[in-house]
């Protein structure tokens, strides 16, 4: 009695299973309206993308640029704050034919952000045509037509391509910061420009030298494109000395006045966030404390830090959107100047001041000290408060001294030691770094010195070439010291307590700002001026759950490639076919992860007062 049923469950099935002429057309109708659906929801994104961008004032000079780069090599870009240059000049190339496009930028925080904007501009968000690449992390294919990467990344590739023919047009933004390596770019493009007609160059910047960078390029054309400034209205509240205290800690007190200026002069309707500039991390930590507190009494404030020491998620808070009546208050180092935009900033606040490192050649020691910026960085500041709407500009210092500052801040040339440059510059087959076409050369006292140390690091020999132990030094993308470290390491058969010695030096610190609000971590931080000891408390890491910013996996992984590290246990080496079967996807799911970690970071979350 069970059979009958059985078959006519099995021909009902396979009926409803035959593929039949209205079956088909049922289909092509459905995929249809999915299709429709589809394109005019990417049309609707493009509409808005399209129409945003034509309020950009760099779109008026759209087609200049393309043809002035057609008919010149080099073409200088000065675009005022907010004109859209670092998003939009790529775009432009890509559009005018352009395949093989790098973009550089001083900082690896700007790369991934930049390539993420300029992907979701041109539709291709989860695609590779837009990609970034840094030290140690990448997102680059052969697909990839415009890439982002800092200014080191790009002198390291040409080691191995030395004429850069991978590349069609290199953009250098953010030329004004004039960081090492990006004055040392500038002499080795004039050179490579010479033997290659058909590359293509750009500069870029905000608050640029114009004469000094065009002339330094046979006189190139400069194009300069306004900003979109609203008007900013500049109040100077210097700092007395009732303000300071002889603590070594900042004083807030002067930040707080002018939180409680904002909260009485405008009403909570009005919308508008506060970005403060400080010189450093512990800077910052003693005005986020104080605000934070400010923040609970009034209900009105999110606090949030900005610097290089915290973790993704918490630097992508600073992007996410307050909510109705309450404002951000955004602490942060030079790095929101101009590597990083954050909308709805209304407010500033600039105590004038910039921690650098400086070089005493007298001493061969590097320092981290406290300088007054430039007129241009202080310029640059103050137009983060006009590019929304009208602003404000709260400078703590006096309007004497800020006709005391320089024009420009002083090239980091000028400023650090040389060694690794050097080192670079005579493995890319610059033997002498004495006559080497620097726009603005250091001291001759400075570069010899970094040669002296070379010498006596085992990296130069007497006539100043490269020795065996200097030819590995050159490839690692790591300083001379920590270098050599590494080689030692791998010589004495110590690579484990090494690899996380070296990749905590890589650091400020090998804690995030957690770290300084637990009891635990401060009696272990207070430990780690000694190597031994601060090996010890990088085992602990997982107990204090910190997170570790450069990994040992992250140190290795140039070691190995250069034969300093062995490769494993055969054993390892050569799995069974259900091991790299299993090995294959847990790699695709971690690629999986990955991807979709991305894309939570690209959606902007309305913050509440707890995410502080």
């Amino acid at each position: 009695d069970f059979a009958p049923f059985l078959f006519s469950s099995f021909v009902d099935y396979q009926l409803e299973k035959e593929l039949t002429r209205e079956r088909v057309f049922q289909f092509r109708t459905i995929l249809i309206h999915f299709l429709d659906f589809q394109q005019k929801q990417k049309f609707q994104k493009l509409h808005k993308i399209r129409h945003d961008q034509r309020n950009l004032p760099i779109y008026q000079y759209r087609e200049k640029i393309v043809d002035t780069l057609k008919q010149h090599q080099v073409v200088v870009v000065a675009g005022d704050t907010g004109c859209g240059k670092s998003t939009q000049v790529p775009q432009y190339l890509m559009e005018a034919g352009y395949e093989k496009i790098a973009c550089t930028q001083p900082r690896r925080i700007a790369c991934i952000s930049l390539s993420k904007r300029v992907g979701y501009e041109t539709l291709n968000e989860y695609g590779s045509q837009v990609a970034y690449q840094v030290r140690f992390e990448k997102s680059k294919t052969a697909a990839t037509k415009v890439l982002f990467l800092t200014e080191g990344l790009l002198l390291r590739q040409m080691t191995t391509d030395p004429l850069l023919e991978m590349y069609s047009v290199i953009v250098i933004d953010e030329v004004h910061e004039r960081h090492i390596f990006t004055d040392f770019l500038l002499g080795v493009l004039k050179c490579v420009l010479m033997q290659r007609k058909d590359l293509k160059l750009v500069l870029m910047s905000a608050t640029i030298n114009i004469g000094l960078f065009s002339g330094y390029f046979n006189d190139s054309p400069v194009i300069k494109v306004p900003g979109r400034l609203y008007p900013i209205e500049l109040e100077y509240c210097p700092i007395t000395k009732d303000d300071t205290s002889d603590s070594r800690r900042l004083d807030a007190t002067p930040y707080l006045r002018i939180m409680q200026k904002i909260d009485h002069k405008f009403s909570a309707s009005e919308r508008g966030d506060l970005l403060i500039f400080l010189s450093g991390m512990s800077e910052i930590m003693s005005v986020v404390e104080a605000a934070k507190s400010y923040a609970q009494q009034m209900k009105r404030w999110i606090v949030l830090p900005l610097h290089s020491a915290l973790s993704v998620e918490e630097q992508d808070k600073v992007f996410d959107i307050a909510p109705e009546g309450i404002r951000k208050c955004i602490v942060s180092t030079n790095i929101a100047e101009t590597s990083v935009t954050i909308d709805g900033v209304r407010f500033i606040v600039d105590s004038g001041k910039v921690k650098e490192m400086s070089f005493d050649a007298k001493y061969k020691m590097q320092r981290l000290q406290e300088f007054w910026i430039s007129r241009a960085s202080s310029e640059q500041r103050k137009g983060r408060a006009g590019r929304t709407g009208p602003g404000v500009c709260f400078r703590l210092y006096d309007e004497k001294d800020y006709n005391d500052f320089q024009d420009y801040s002083t090239p980091e040339l000028q400023r650090v030691p040389l060694d690794s440059l050097i080192l670079q510059m005579i493995s890319m087959g610059l033997p002498d770094a004495r006559k080497f076409p620097f726009i603005e050369p250091p001291s001759m006292s400075s570069l010899e010195n970094s040669i002296q140390f070379l010498k006596e690091q085992g990296a130069l020999a007497s006539d100043e070439s490269l020795t065996p132990i200097g030819q590995m030094l050159s490839m690692l993308p790591v300083d001379v010291v920590i270098g050599k470290m590494l080689i030692m390491g791998s010589i004495f058969n110590m690579i484990d307590p090494i690899l996380s010695i070296t990749a905590a030096m890589s650091v400020q610190s090998p804690f995030t700002n957690r770290a300084y609000t637990d009891s635990e971590a401060m009696v272990s931080e207070s430990c780690l001026g000694n190597d031994i000891i601060m090996l010890k408390d990088l085992n602990m890491i997982d107990t204090f759950n910190y997170t570790f910013f450069v990994p040992p996996t992250m140190i290795s992984a140039p070691v190995q490639d250069h034969h300093l590290l062995d490769g494993g246990e055969p054993t390892q080496r050569y799995l069974s076919s259900d091991q790299r079967r299993a090995q294959h996807g847990e790699r695709k799911r971690l690629a999986q992860l990955r991807r979709d970690k991305m894309r939570e970071r690209k959606r902007r979350k309305v913050l509440t007062l707890e995410d502080e």
